[in-house]
Formats: C-alpha cells, structure tokens, sequence
C-alpha cells in the first residue's frame, strides 16, 4: 500500500510540473499583447520580436503581422530609413483579412514603381509597377511571380479584354487601365477584391459584370468617357464607395440599388443622357452624396 501511495504521489508530482510548464508557457495572444504594450511604449525593436514570436505560434495571426509592420514603420521613422520588409507584413495581414493593412499599403508601399524591363530581375520585391504605355495587348508572361504587387499603371496600352492573368493578381489595391481599347469588362475582375481604387477611363465598355459587385473595398471608381447605358445592380454591394466617376457615357438610368452606397460623397454624371425624371430620381436615392449633372 505505501509503495502504492509513493508511486502515486510521484505521478502526481509529474503531472503538475507538466502542467505548470503547459501553463506558464506563453501562447500567441500572449506575445501579441507583449508586443502592443511595447509598441505604446515605443519599444520598437521589444514589439517586433514580440510580435514575430506571436506570428511563429500563430502564422494566421493577421493582428500581429499588421502591428509587426507598424512597429518596423515607427523604427524606420525614428531612426531615418525606410525598408520594403514592412510591406510585406501589410501584404499578409490584407491577405488574412485586416482591411486597414490596405490603407497603409497605399500610403507607404506604393511609392517607388518598376517599370516593365525592372519588375521582373526580383518580382518578389515589386510592390508597385509601371507597365503606361508600352503598346501591350496584355499581361507580360510570368505576371503571376509579382506576388506582393500592390498597385498597377497600365494607363495607354492596348487592352481588349482582361485574361485570365489578371485574376492572378489578388492583392492588388490600385489598379489603373485607363485609355486602352476595352469594350467590355469580364468576370476576372471580380477576383480583385482589395481593390480600393479603379480606373477605366477612356475605354469603350458598354456594360460592366455581375461580379463586379465582388470589389466590396473599393472606394473610387472611374469610368469615364465609356458607352455605359447602364449600371449593373451589382452596385449595391460596393458599400465601401466614396468617389464615382461615370461622366461622359450615354446613360439613361441608373439602378434603384445605387440607394444603397451609403458612404458616396461624389457621383460625376457630367454629359449623360439622362431625362430630368431620371436626375430627379438619383437625387432622391442619393440624399446626401454630391451629384454633378453638368
């Protein structure tokens, strides 16, 4: 009986050292809560180890990839230098679902642009290109290497159409394809849903698709000098939109659903074909947004 009682009270003793360890060790909320009280307390270098600690438990930890890159953004600042190494935290945290990690992908990642000979020598690098008049018909081959590219020029090129290269490139925040030849959009764009700026100005796009509802983070949207009649009623899922822009396109009528884009500031209906009851009508939909007629 006592060597029963021995024998027990040392399993005992295993199991609350096991535990106690288990229990004192730190989980990924933990190191993630480290490193926002050393980011307050401008410990930078403190927060970033802390918050890389959090990433290793956790890699889905959108949080942590967001506040590492913050933290390296601040250290950058106090001491005079800038490094891409914090885009790529914001590139991840957008992917893992942290909307404002596109915000400051805008303000901070997207200054310097490769153009098209340069974005390619190390595509994993590449943030933002350049591809403005360079008489392209489409993407360049190997476009799906420029993983991290956030924002993209392809201002005067000759586009008909958007490939299949296209949906490839899913972290895209800006995008611009005004002045090319496209006469239609496809539901590849529908893929694209970071985007918070979209321009298609000076094309000859007649009709947009259902899909296009899918880029609910976009806030500014131009399309310009089109042959848009009409607008899809897939427009009342873009709730983020602040800024629109359909001047110069034949339209008659807009849907009832444009009701719904309750954070419009601007809508541009400059040269349309619109009769008066119709002007009437988006007036009365859009209460508080600025409307241009004329």
């Amino acid at each position: 009986m006592l060597k029963f009682l021995k024998t027990t009270a040392k399993l005992t003793g295993i199991f609350i050292l096991l535990t106690s360890s288990t229990y004192n060790q730190p989980d990924a909320k933990s190191y993630y809560e480290n490193g926002m009280t050393s980011l307050n307390k401008k410990e930078y270098i403190q927060a970033i180890g802390e918050f890389t600690n959090a990433i290793s438990l956790n890699p889905n930890y959108a949080d942590a990839y967001y506040y590492r890159g913050y933290a390296k953004d601040l250290l950058g600042k106090a001491m005079g230098y800038f490094s891409s190494e914090l885009c790529f935290d914001y590139v991840t945290a957008m992917k893992l679902g942290k909307g404002d990690a596109a915000g400051k992908l805008e303000k901070t990642c997207m200054g310097e642009c490769f153009d098209l000979d340069a974005a390619f020598l190390e595509p994993e690098v590449v943030f933002c290109a350049d591809f403005s008049s360079k008489i392209l018909s489409d993407l360049p081959n190997n476009t799906e290497k420029l993983h991290n590219l956030v924002k993209l020029n392809f201002f005067n090129n000759k586009l008909t159409t958007l490939s299949d290269k296209f949906g490839t490139l899913t972290n895209l925040v800006s995008l611009d394809l005004s002045s090319n030849k496209l006469t239609s959009i496809p539901p590849v764009i529908g893929k694209l849903t970071h985007l918070r700026e979209l321009s298609l100005n000076k094309n000859q796009i007649k009709e947009l698709p259902y899909e296009f509802g899918n880029l609910k983070e976009i806030k500014t949207l131009n399309l310009r000098q089109n042959g848009l009649t009409t607008f899809p009623k897939s427009i009342s899922m873009l709730t983020s939109l602040e800024n629109l822009d359909l001047a110069l396109n034949p339209l008659t009528s807009l849907p009832l659903e444009i009701s719904n884009l309750k954070n419009l500031k601007t809508l541009t209906l400059v040269g349309h074909e619109m009769p008066l009851k119709e002007q009437q009508k988006v007036k009365a939909l859009l209460p508080n947004t600025t409307i241009y007629f004329e």
